[in-house]
């Protein structure tokens, strides 16, 4: 029986707006329509240098990542290309950061020709217990082999920041060993990254593409949506289910509000060494920040006159208080 059938049983005159429905309330679902082309046919998902604040990322030791990230990072349309056989192969994500399948962590040539010093696992407990999605091409080649084990998608959310800070650690410590040894050619404009890491799980497709699309999300300030085409136009078979899309966002809500109390923080920061140095006033360029009168302010403000009765309001409201803030450490 739909909802106008009911209606007329019921004898109520009012007939509903949409169609009834018995399921539970869900969010909407999150479409991902392909992406736009540039002048030669490429998606147009480039990270242009200079754009991306990564200060604000929260996570440390990723300044580097501006020398070695920027232009079209998309050399190849696989979503029109793409082949069935490529499913077992890895992909070229970012310059430093592959995705593909165990397959691809096993394969000693690619390993070698890829130049990957790292290769990150991402499984269930389960196959972690019985011990399965290793690779022993890399611990045989001296290549670093990270895990993260997770019990489900939704446990995969929560370990994404300690997964994410891994992955940067390695990258920093590989940047900063060649800056060591060849400084000029590291800092040169369009310098590659010397490491390079492997994201993978069973198929290529789902948890570690959940990391990998995790990554960019909180390196580069993408949304969702954008990111997943980038993904997506490198390695097609990638599939993210609208559950896990749902986690996602969510995620990435949190990362956009956990930038926006970073950069507060920062302008905060800057008021009051503007203050102090006496450039607050004299510096148009600086923050100008609301800050709210305190008790002693208020009655030491000239236009109160306590005495003939102006101000009374003020007075009344403050008189019971011990002078405590609300809450305190």
């Amino acid at each position: 029986m739909n909802g106008l059938e009911l209606t007329l049983e019921l004898g109520r005159p009012h007939s509903p707006s949409q169609e009834w429905t018995q399921r539970l309330p869900s969010p909407p679902r999150i479409n991902v329509p392909p992406p736009s082309m540039d002048r030669i046919g490429l998606p147009d998902l480039g990270i242009m240098q200079g754009s991306v604040d990564f200060d604000a990322t929260g996570f440390p030791n990723v300044a580097f990542l501006s020398q070695v990230t920027h232009g079209n990072i998309i050399y190849q349309n696989n979503m029109i290309d793409w082949k069935y056989e490529q499913r077992h192969q890895a992909q070229r994500i970012l310059p430093f950061l592959y995705l593909g399948p165990v397959a691809a962590a096993r394969d000693v040539a690619f390993l070698q020709r890829s130049g990957i010093t790292m290769v990150v696992a991402v499984r269930y407990i389960l196959s972690a217990h019985a011990r399965l999605l290793g690779s022993k091409a890399a611990v045989n080649l001296g290549i670093q082999l990270k895990y993260v084990d997770v019990s489900d998608n939704q446990e995969l959310i929560a370990a994404l920041p300690s997964a994410i800070d891994m992955i940067n650690s390695h990258l920093f410590d590989m940047y900063q060993l060649a800056i060591k040894h060849n400084p000029r050619a590291m800092q040169a404009s369009g310098a590659s990254s010397p490491g390079k890491v492997l994201v993978f799980c069973e198929s290529g497709n789902e948890r570690s593409a959940i990391l990998v699309i995790a990554y960019i999300m909180a390196m580069y300030s993408m949304d969702l949506v954008r990111v997943i085409q980038l993904v997506q136009a490198q390695r097609f078979a990638v599939s993210i289910d609208d559950e896990t899309r749902t986690y996602l966002e969510t995620y990435d809500h949190m990362l956009r509000a956990k930038r926006d109390v970073l950069r507060q923080h920062t302008d905060i920061s800057t008021f009051h060494a503007s203050v102090d140095s006496g450039r607050h006033f004299n510096n148009p360029n600086t923050p100008r920040l609301s800050i709210k009168r305190t008790l002693e302010d208020t009655f030491e403000d000239k236009d109160v006159d306590m005495d003939s009765g102006m101000g009374n309001d003020d007075h009344e409201r403050f008189e019971k208080r011990e002078g405590l803030a609300p809450f305190h450490d």
